[in-house]
């Protein structure tokens, strides 16, 4: 029986100390979600969206929120900060349906703590949750220029295959 349920959550530490809890996004996070897209920068949407957009549409927050934990997993990253946990981080994978054994994955990070270790530890429990579901390959596509995607996923050791098709990388990490 799979661990991988609305009820996951895990706890890890940055390389400063400070600790990261992780759980199943619900769809109670639509207003989180919303506020934590506030605060990326028109770089980091475009990354993440391929275009600037100004805000969430209702049929986003809802895809985004309203996963099944077996086509479509999705991690919140949240912030020890005193007796409070503040979302800092989303982290998702879901199945293509043409390819059962790959999954379209994104990670995204609100710009203040980017490059402190939260992607990673996203990326890694993504990981470990897409090989529980029988997952083979993470895939990401991304716009060329994003190569913190790119660094974050070569970091990993695992073998990764990247295409670069006009303008648009693909990266299918195998698990």
């Amino acid at each position: 029986m799979s661990r991988i349920s609305a009820s996951y959550h895990a706890t890890d530490t940055l390389p400063d100390g400070r600790i990261v809890h992780l759980r199943a996004i619900r769809p109670d996070d639509r207003e989180q979600l919303r506020e934590g897209f506030f605060k990326l920068s028109k770089s980091s949407v475009r990354d993440r969206f391929f275009s600037v957009k100004r805000d969430l549409t209702a049929t986003e927050l809802s895809y985004f929120t309203e996963v099944d934990f077996k086509h479509h997993v999705a991690l919140v990253a949240e912030l020890q900060d005193g007796s409070e946990r503040l979302p800092v981080g989303v982290g998702r994978f879901v199945q293509n349906q043409d390819q059962p054994d790959h999954s379209e994955m994104a990670i995204t990070v609100i710009d203040e703590l980017q490059g402190q270790g939260i992607g990673r530890i996203l990326l890694y429990r993504l990981v470990d949750c897409a090989r529980e579901l029988g997952v083979r390959h993470l895939d990401a596509t991304v716009l060329a220029q994003n190569t913190r995607m790119t660094k974050l996923l070569q970091k990993t050791g695992l073998p990764l295959h990247s295409s670069l098709d006009e303008g648009i990388r693909t990266l299918s990490l195998a698990l």
